[in-house]
């Protein structure tokens, strides 16, 4: 029986790099979306993990793409970059009337800066919620989903995984949860109707 649905962050409750929510950080170092993300996402490891802080990965960043860039006109241009998506939260909220909801998200030590406009904490209680560089490990290696588990005490088949990355779908699969890929909110209510009829019959 399903009991806990748990949500990803970015690229499902709020806007991804790939949908453009750092757009306004790639214009300002002048460089192309292909070039950036493939910069971003390499540095990214370490600073979801918390093995360096957000200020040393944003140097990193500048320093690999355009060294001449101010600093804290990158920190400014990030900040505002990963919109909430309202239909999302809407749906999370209304999930949170019968079922146990969890945030997971491979995020850096920022979090909590981005969350005063977020909010997500009106919407997911504290202790179910989870951030990579808190927990120093990330997606998708499965230590973090098994911490996830036991610290909210679910099995595996009684979870459903929500999430914008195939490798994160894929260790929730290899592990039992029951996964759904993030495209858009219709095919996920779609996705959901589908395998809690399966896990009710």
């Amino acid at each position: 029986m399903i009991k806990t649905i748990i949500f990803d962050n970015n690229g499902v409750l709020t806007t991804s790099c790939e949908e453009g929510a750092l757009q306004g950080l790639v214009d300002y170092l002048g460089v192309g979306m292909d070039q950036f993300l493939l910069v971003w996402n390499l540095e990214a490891e370490a600073v979801d993990e918390g093995k360096i802080t957000t200020k040393e990965f944003l140097e990193n960043v500048i320093d690999r793409l355009n060294p001449k860039c101010d600093f804290k006109m990158c920190q400014k241009y990030y900040w505002k970059s990963h919109e909430a998506k309202p239909n999302v939260r809407e749906f999370a909220k209304k999930l949170k009337k019968d079922f146990e909801i969890v945030f997971l998200t491979n995020f850096s030590d920022d979090f909590w800066v981005f969350n005063k406009k977020w909010k997500l904490d009106e919407i997911f209680d504290r202790d179910k919620m989870f951030i990579s560089a808190e927990m120093k490990m990330r997606k998708p290696h499965p230590d973090i989903y098994w911490a996830v588990l036991e610290k909210i005490g679910k099995k595996p088949d009684e979870v459903v995984f929500i999430d914008d990355k195939e490798e994160n779908i894929d260790t929730a699969q290899k592990l039992g949860m029951h996964p759904i890929l993030f495209k858009n909110l219709e095919q996920v209510e779609k996705d959901l109707e589908s395998i809690l009829k399966y896990s009710y019959a």
